[in-house]
């Protein structure tokens, strides 16, 4: 245990240091109704902006009346802290505070009343930090509205009443705050005001928002000041941005550079105007900046770039593996972890991918090399006569292979086959090696329907067969709908009686599966399904079978946790690491629903009486549990990535019960959600298994190209595609200007692999990836030197 502590505190201190005293830069933002909350990305050239931990949110907004955590801003402190401040609502008369030391880990959230002795105040609406050094003091300024506090100004009849002006407050610790006062009041509704330190010239340059609608202004403006104390002229520069509407200005110096980016809402894109002379004159570089898809109102920042290497060492690892998977279950054998699951295509369960077998030395890098089940084609349709004498065509599908046993030098894989005419069972499948070949224990297979071939006979003629091995080697199995039965001594049939399993909760159960730990067995069953799909469990100290008792407590253990984006944890299993002594339940997640599922695993925690702590699953995962396979440093999470297309995003509206173990009545604790899956070329470098970058479904020539910003003498590329057991066939180009390209290297038969691998590739600076067979998609692309 110390020594993979020991394994991953080296290998987070060697990333801290790789750019310690280097500039990077990292954006605060918020998307779509903002009530995930804070969301990060990173740039180390002010143009490509790149999504951390996945895209998904760094903190859930808990203060308010709304409970949003719209125009995040953040203000480093001279001792390192990060300070933030958000919109809580649309109406509050408060703005939410916390802080944090790294950006992962945040303070309390608190709830700062500037308004609260205004009765009248409308709202308090996108606050800003800004930190004077000369004086040691932080500034928080924000828009509200007061009735007839302000000279008026024309509105339209959709924002009649509304007549904004900048308030601020003072403050040096966060505990206790000056007198709200006026901070900015021109002769104009203004909002969003942010305000940038100019390195060169030292004053203070403060970029506003004209929300003048009658007619309608919402444009960005300029003043300036040498003395923060004595505020800024109202009098404002003429438009910085274009014929559009703009709001939610973020400035930056990036060297000499200023930028000020923002929210083309109407047009539901990012922009950015550059001045290249201190604010004097700019430029629209719109087209030239990229950011996550999304992306709404927040604060642009610099930073030392060890914050930014920490954040991304500090990765999200869940998803486990760079492909939709269900079902899972994990067995080690010798220093290897071997993963098994369903293959999803997105096709529904009529119709599933290739099953593999994912190998892992680390329990984070993960690959694997054609298929372990041979003598079927899974993308073949067969026609067949129901009972109803309808025709119809199925497929042959690979479903929830149980944890793969080892006995006497072979390996026994319990596996669902479902046939064509949907006739399914769990079948008992052996070989020499635990990745395969695997061959049916007994007969020849299963036939095609219509033809006389007798299958091989089912151990048990349903789905989801799960095999437990006790101390004793005495094997038993569990299947759906909570029935279970003794295995003979060569675990190829049952015995004895059938037993059901008695459950604390009723209802339709899948998924089950048994472990033991410090004598007590542990019966997991699922319940529900799809985005609130749950697991529960009951405990016996007597045997696999019998003697099973509900727990003190929560038997529902794992269920959704939509403050974390996990949705429908679900059909898993249970593995226990001798290595680092924990338990770990690996699981599938909901995904986009249907079948785009994917594997999460988290570890266990147990009170002292043995019953299960509730698991609260997370994006954050696992992480290794040996020495990590790969420690080169990956260049492409400094590189600029785009593409020949990009599809449009995917979302999700979904309703989860919060409170499974003791729902409200009327479906009180019934909530709903909402997630959308982008689909950008800049997914490829983000260190992600869950989010991936895929062509329009309209591109026939698909591509995605890396600048890698300098040219680069590249050992290999590892290319993590999507579908990766359907296989593909590929071509890399290689060039140093952009213009001039040559192939490096190329699969021109389909393989079935991941990763796929391209070496010795010299010199280069772009680099080009041509998809000509298989999903045009990569979930990552790794570069090496």
């Amino acid at each position: 245990m110390k020594k993979v502590f020991a394994w991953m505190a080296l290998t987070l201190w060697s990333v801290m240091t790789i750019s310690a005293g280097e500039t990077a830069y990292l954006f605060s933002y918020f998307i779509n109704d903002s009530k995930d909350g804070l969301h990060l990305a990173y740039s180390y050239d002010g143009l490509n902006w790149t999504s951390l931990n996945g895209g998904r949110s760094f903190l859930t907004p808990a203060v308010g009346k709304d409970k949003l955590m719209r125009d995040p801003s953040i203000c480093q402190a001279p001792d390192g802290t990060f300070h933030m401040v958000w919109t809580s609502s649309w109406t509050d008369r408060i703005i939410g505070y916390a802080s944090s030391r790294d950006l992962i880990h945040w303070s309390e959230q608190q709830a700062i009343p500037v308004m609260m002795h205004e009765p009248e105040a409308h709202n308090c609406w996108a606050p800003e930090l800004f930190y004077d050094e000369a004086s040691e003091t932080y500034y928080i300024f924000w828009a509200t509205t007061i009735p007839g506090r302000h000279k008026e100004v024309p509105t339209s009849e959709s924002e009649k009443g509304l007549n904004h002006r900048m308030y601020y407050v003072t403050t040096k610790d966060f505990r206790t705050f000056s007198k709200t006062k006026m901070f900015f009041n021109p002769d104009f509704s203004v909002i969003d005001a942010a305000i940038v330190k100019d390195p060169k010239q030292g004053d203070l340059i403060m970029v506003v928002k004209n929300e003048n609608s009658n007619p309608p202004e919402k444009n960005l403006r300029v003043t300036r000041t040498k003395d923060l104390a004595k505020g800024f002229p109202t009098k404002v520069s003429a438009p910085i941005t274009g014929k559009y509407w703009a709001e939610g200005p973020a400035p930056l110096f990036v060297g000499d550079a200023l930028y000020v980016y923002f929210d083309k809402y109407r047009d539901h894109r990012y922009g950015a105007v550059r001045s290249l002379d201190h604010g004097e004159t700019w430029e629209d570089v719109s087209d030239q900046v990229s950011f996550p898809r999304g992306i709404r109102h927040g604060t642009a920042f610099a930073v030392d770039a060890s914050v930014v290497e920490a954040l991304v060492a500090n990765r999200a690892y869940n998803p486990l593996i760079p492909d939709n998977l269900a079902d899972p279950s994990v067995s080690k054998f010798g220093d290897t972890y071997y993963l098994y699951g369903t293959t999803d295509l997105d096709y529904g369960l009529g119709r599933a991918g290739t099953p593999v077998v994912w190998k892992s030395k680390d329990f984070v890098n993960w690959s694997f090399e054609g298929s372990h089940i041979r003598g079927f084609d899974w993308a073949k349709g067969y026609e067949y006569v129901n009972d109803k004498g309808e025709k119809k065509k199925g497929y042959f599908r690979y479903w929830a292979p149980g944890k793969v046993i080892e006995q006497d030098g072979r390996y026994y894989l319990y596996v669902t086959f479902v046939k064509p005419d949907e006739k399914m069972g769990t079948y008992v499948l052996v070989a020499d090696r635990p990745d395969g070949p695997f061959q049916f224990a007994e007969g020849k297979g299963l036939s095609v329907p219509g033809t006389a071939k007798a299958d091989s006979p089912a151990i048990v003629p349903d789905i989801d067969g799960e095999p437990f091995v006790d101390e004793d080697g005495k094997g038993y199995i569990f299947w759906r709908r909570r029935f279970a039965a003794r295995l003979s001594d060569d675990k190829l049939h049952i015995e004895g009686e059938l037993v059901s399993i008695k459950t604390a909760r009723q209802g339709y159960s899948e998924g089950p599966l048994m472990f033991k730990r410090k004598g007590i067995y542990y019966y997991v069953y699922t319940l529900s399904g799809h985005q609130n799909y749950a697991n529960a469990y009951m405990m016996s100290r007597e045997s696999p079978l019998t003697g099973f008792v509900k727990p003190e407590g929560n038997d529902i253990f794992l269920f959704s946790a939509p403050e974390n984006q996990v949705w429908g944890p679900g059909h898993g299993n249970v593995f226990y690491d001798e290595g680092t002594d924990a338990y770990i339940f690996v699981y599938l997640e909901y995904g986009d629903g249907g079948t785009t599922r994917q594997v999460y695993a988290n570890r266990m925690e147990f009170n002292e009486d043995g019953t299960i702590r509730t698991l609260v699953p997370d994006a954050r995962g696992v992480g290794c549990l040996a020495a990590p396979q790969e420690t080169r440093k990956n260049l492409a999470l400094q590189s600029h990535f785009y593409a020949s297309s990009e599809k449009a995003p995917r979302t999700s509206t979904v309703s989860i019960e919060t409170q499974p173990n003791q729902p409200l009545p009327d479906k009180g604790s019934v909530k709903n959600y909402t997630r959308t899956h982008t689909y950008q070329a800049a997914h490829v470098a983000d260190e992600s298994n869950g989010t991936r970058w895929l062509a329009a479904d309209t591109d026939s020539s698909p591509f995605i190209t890396v600048d890698l910003k300098e040219v680069r003498t590249v050992s290999e590329c590892h290319f993590f595609f999507t579908r990766p057991t359907e296989g593909h066939a590929w071509r890399l180009e290689k060039s140093a200007d952009g213009k001039n390209w040559q192939t490096c290297a190329e699969q021109g038969k389909v393989q079935a692999r991941s990763p796929h691998i391209a070496g010795a590739i010299g010199e280069a600076r772009y680099l080009r990836l041509h998809i000509r067979r298989g999903d045009a998609g990569l979930w990552e692309w790794k570069i090496y030197e």
